[in-house]
Order: C-alpha cells, then structure tokens, then sequence
C-alpha cells in the first residue's frame, strides 16, 4: 500500500490479550470529570420507540489495538475538552482544526440491552475512532501524530442512538475496513478516561468498501490491501466472519455512505427513581453542549407524604445567529411531582424587567411546557414546548452523581448536600441562586439566574446568568470559588466555535444556617467588571432532610 505514513502491519492483540486488558481496565475506579455545565437539544420532540421483540445479540468483545487515544496505550484524548462530538471529520482544541480528507460516512450505533428485550439504553457514551484514507491513526502514525481527528463521544438517546459524522477509513495491510468503539455507563465515565464497559469494532461490507477504493488517488493502496484480507482471515472478525458486527451500510460515492450496527450489552435493566426524592437535586446537562444546561431542587413531600415540588431553571441562549452576553437566556420551571413517579409535566417560565443584585421584583409569565423524567439517578430527558413554536428534547446526563439519589424506597441523607437548592433575596424576588454541594468530589457549583445592571427597560435581552464551581472542603459552611460568564452559544444547538466561558469574578458563599446564606461576589472582568456586593439568602422552600448547619 502506497502511504503518506509506513505501512501497518495487523496491529491489533490477539483476544485474549484485549480480555486480560479489559480484566484489568474494568477493575480501575470510576472517576466522574468535572465540566461545564452543558445541554444539547436534540431537534424534535420524538417518543420513545416500543421495545422490539426482535432477538438481540452481545456484541463480541474485541481489542481496541495499539491505537486507542484511551489513555491505555499512550496518549488519552477522552480527557480533552471537546471530545464530545458528533463531527469527528476534524482535529480539535489544542490539535488545531486540520480536517481528515476522505468519502463522508454517517455512523450510528443503537445501543441494546439483551437482558431487557431488547430495550433502547439511553445515557451511554459511545467512544469511535478509526483510522483515515491512508491508513494512519491520529496522534500515533507518522505524519498525523500531531492531530486528533477521527475521534469523538456521543451519548445515547431515548432510542439507544449515536451518530456520528466521519469518513470512511481505508484499509491498510492485515486488516479488514473497521472502525473501533468502546461503551461507558456515562459520559463522565468516558471523559475520565478509565472503565471501558466493552470494546468492540464495526466492520465494513465488501461492496460498499471496493467501490469506496476505487478512489486512489483518496485511497492510495486500500484496494490491493482489501484484496489480500478477507472476513474469513482477518484477526479479529475471522472467529465468526464478524456476524454481529457487520454495519448494514447503504449510499453512493457522489453523496456518501450510511453505515448502522445494533450494539447489544447484558446489563440489569435500569431501575427509574420516584421523583418525589432531593437525590435528584443539582446539575443536569447534555456533554454535546457544554456551556448550557439545567439546575433544579425536588423539595420532597413539600405538599404532603408522596406529593413533593420540583422547582428548576434552564439556563441558554437565543436562536441562531451566536451574539454576545445580551443572547444568554435563562427560564425556570416548577409544579408538584407524585411519590412513584419518575416523570411529571411543569409550566415553564419566563422573567424579564429586572436590574442586576437589584429592585425591581419582576414576575414570572408562563412561556410554555415542560416534561421532566428521569430513567436513573444519572440520566433523563427534558422536553420542552414554548409558546413561540419551538419544541425540543434534551437527552440528560447528571454533572455530579448524587450522594443520596435511590432507586428503592430508603431515602439516605448528606448534610453538606443538604445546603443544596434555591436560594433568593425575598427583597428582590425573581433573581437568585440553584446550589449544589457535592461531598463526592467535594464541589460546589451554583446557577445565578438575574439581569443586566441595568436590565428592567431591556426586554429578554437584559436576562444575565453566571455559574460558579470550584471545589470546598468537606463539612466547610463557607466556600471561595470563582466565578464564570459565558456567551456565543445558540439555543438548540451543538457548541459553536463563537461560545467562550471565561472567569470574571469570584464569590464566597457562606451558609449560616440551613435556611439563611450570603453570597459575596466581585466582579473583575466581563459585562459585570467593576462591581461587588454582598446579597442576604434564604432558601426558597422547606429544608431538606438531613441539614445540620
């Protein structure tokens, strides 16, 4: 094969190799990342599909190679910002923005759970990478190890679904076409870079791949190579000529190829948490996205034993086209959810007319619906229908896993999570705080939903909100942490290259007891530079179980 990089020659370990590696990968500490808050929306409301009664298969476990960016084999590009994509055709970050060149492939894996029916699981990460049109893997082969292309995470939808925009790879000596995939429980367990659930690999079909390499000059020695392995000598597919693993692919040269492979797991089937629980409380996002999302606090039996209240803001941007901070846009939501339930529909508001830290009291004007449901303590669905037309759905993965979220009817408690929820200044109603303290990392993270110093003659576009996280110590009542502005984003939408977050500030929130706090804040950059103060607190609703400040 005429290469741009040396000739490879069957990279890939034996099997019992990958199961020794996989025995000793499954056997590292689940680490969760801490990221900015995200959510991607995913385009039009569309309902979970009926199980199917068709039967579903394990797909084999297979060795990742020498080339994985996993961080098992050198580098690891799972921890980088921005390996959450679904347009891998490119470098990112600090790679630079180099694109692989080669005939445009459309991946999608629908994830499965053989112990369930078949049923769609939702909230995986799926990690692809494959080699480019001469046959070298970024950030290994000569020529390419300064770039990261050909890599990406995606997470699985309602219907168990990622898609992935690339190219299709050549296929170089020893190896029959294939692109590799490794399966994690969450993204946050992906991006750790450790606890790969399974390894596998998606081949190619004969007649899609020839026609496909009848390109040399894209594809220099990719024919003559695939000449030489067949599925029945490959190392890796020849055990059963890759029957599971064999992508239905269809398309043309002129406008790209579709390739889809049903991926089956055995796993227990998940268990929906009552939403009637404070477990639920905190970050929620969509890693697609970062640098939007949802903060919310279920204040459970509020309203009686079983009858609890969730209250909630979404925090986003406009439309298209990207602009600076007078795009963000923030709403909140709330309404009673049921003992048993793990799904409930809320009013979705909206406020404007306010000024930054002070008067006016503004109010909130409903602007639409919203469905919340969660499948597990770590993953759930938004749906959302504003008044102006736009509807969506927002696959949902937790920032931080709940210390005290239960499946089962125990209701265990945390007093540092306990200082977690809604916080406001009763003076200035209609701006204030969603807090989550997390004794697993240890870190605190807040959504300060408010407006522009001077905001009340603005309309939507006088709507600001910041974030703050940063980590405290364990049983600390009062926690420093820095504060950050971002803006750029587009409601709806994966991250565009305009989003930018950046520090401008920082707080000191400090809890005097479980119903009284105070934030101090100054600002030294972005739209709030210059300014500082100090804002009273007082939690919104009724004090969680288990506080002792």
């Amino acid at each position: 094969m005429s290469h741009t990089t040396p000739p490879l020659h069957d990279p890939d370990a034996t099997l019992p190799q990958t199961l020794a590696a996989l025995a000793t990968r499954e056997g590292a500490t689940r680490r969760r990342l801490l990221r900015g808050l995200g959510i991607a929306v995913a385009g039009a409301f569309a309902a979970a599909p009926l199980r199917s009664m068709a039967a579903c298969t394990v797909i084999p476990t297979e060795t990742g190679g020498p080339f994985p960016g996993d961080g098992t084999n050198g580098p690891n590009v799972l921890t980088a910002s921005g390996i959450v994509r679904s347009d891998i055709r490119g470098s990112f970050g600090s790679a630079g923005t180099a694109v692989a060149p080669g005939t445009p492939l459309t991946v999608t894996l629908t994830l499965v759970n053989t112990n369930d029916n078949c049923a769609p699981l939702a909230g995986y990460a799926i990690y692809i990478w494959h080699c480019n049109a001469t046959g070298g893997y970024s950030m290994y082969s000569s020529g390419v190890t300064t770039q990261n292309y050909l890599r990406g995470v995606q997470v699985t939808d309602a219907q168990g679904k990622v898609t992935f925009t690339t190219i299709f790879p050549g296929a170089y000596s020893g190896r029959w076409p294939h692109i590799h995939f490794e399966i994690y429980t969450s993204t946050a367990a992906a991006v750790s870079g450790a606890n790969a659930l399974r390894t596998s690999q998606l081949a190619l079909p004969e007649a899609q791949c020839r026609e496909v390499y009848t390109q040399t000059a894209l594809y220099p020695g990719s024919l003559a190579n695939m000449n030489q392995t067949t599925l029945a000598n490959d190392g890796v597919f020849s055990d059963d000529r890759a029957v599971n693993q064999l992508a239905a692919t269809t398309g043309s040269l002129s406008a790209g190829y579709s390739a889809a492979l049903q991926v089956g797991i055995a796993t227990t089937p998940a268990v929906a948490p009552s939403l009637d629980q404070f477990g639920l409380s905190g970050m929620w996002y969509e890693p697609a996205s970062s640098g939007q999302g949802l903060a919310l606090e279920v204040m459970a039996d509020a309203h009686g034993t079983g009858v609890g209240f969730l209250q909630g803001g979404w925090f986003t941007y406009d439309v298209a086209p990207a602009g600076g901070i007078e795009k963000q846009r923030w709403y909140t939501f709330g309404g009673d959810v049921l003992a048993g339930a793990s799904s409930a529909t809320l009013p979705l508001y909206a406020n404007t007319g306010g000024n930054f830290a002070a008067l006016p009291v503004t109010t909130a004007v409903r602007v639409g619906t919203a469905t919340v449901s969660f499948s597990s303590c770590n993953a759930g669905q938004f749906s959302y229908t504003l008044s102006d037309g736009r509807t969506g759905t927002i696959p949902l993965s937790r920032l931080l896993a709940s210390p005290t979220c239960s499946t089962t009817t125990s209701r265990p408690t945390n007093a540092d999570f306990s200082l977690s929820g809604n916080w406001y200044d009763p003076a200035r109603s209609g701006q204030g705080f969603i807090v989550e303290v997390n004794p697993n990392v240890p870190v605190t993270f807040f959504c300060w939903y408010t407006y522009a110093a001077n905001g009340e003659l603005q309309g939507v576009a006088g709507q600001r909100w910041f974030t703050g996280q940063g980590a405290y110590a364990a049983g600390s009542k009062t926690m420093t942490i820095p504060l950050y502005e971002t803006q750029g984003g587009v409601f709806d939408t994966d991250t565009p290259a305009s989003q930018a977050t950046s520090v401008v500030g920082t707080a000191t929130l400090t809890f005097q007891s479980c119903i009284n706090a105070s934030l101090a804040y100054s600002f030294t950059a972005g739209s709030n530079a210059g300014r500082s103060g100090n804002i009273a607190l007082s939690r919104l609703g009724p004090m969680p179980a288990g506080c002792t400040a």
